[in-house]
């Protein structure tokens, strides 16, 4: 009789907010970021298939060229740019709830992905990463002798 292990789930990290989490949890939060508030960009979703890990980011409005994508063992380091738009026909601004500046996310996978089989997309604001598990990181069946 095999044991599956449920694997581990998903875990955003940013060393920032862990340790001021421990302290005092969430009181940071809001004044993060370059104009004030927390970067409202880069919300992801994972989902964990038999033999790969796909991650889907909202990027809406940042340029491909100015996103950074690096995979190590089981984390996804994401970063980018997104630049405001200054446009002085347009008006006095009443309201501003768009962000900008640079924004990065870490994120913890539950298993091992290979880098080097690793593909990104990019469509309508979304990026989307599909990373082959590690053949470590597989489910194998095993006869019983």
């Amino acid at each position: 009789m095999s044991q599956e292990k449920t694997p581990a789930p998903v875990q955003v990290l940013d060393p920032v907010e862990q340790i001021f989490d421990a302290v005092l949890p969430g009181f940071f939060r809001p004044m993060q970021g370059a104009t004030g508030t927390r970067p409202n960009i880069a919300h992801i979703d994972v989902i964990d298939r038999d033999n790969e890990i796909v991650v889907k980011a909202e990027v809406a409005g940042v340029d491909k060229d100015k996103l950074d994508i690096q995979v190590h063992g089981n984390q996804v380091y994401i970063s980018g740019s997104k630049e405001e738009e200054v446009n002085k026909e347009e008006g006095k601004v009443i309201y501003r709830e768009r962000r900008y500046g640079n924004f990065s996310r870490t994120i913890q996978l539950p298993v091992d992905v290979d880098a080097g089989q690793s593909k990104a997309s990019y469509k309508d604001g979304v990026l989307e990463l599909v990373l082959p598990k590690a053949e470590s990181a597989k489910r194998r069946k095993i006869a019983i002798e």
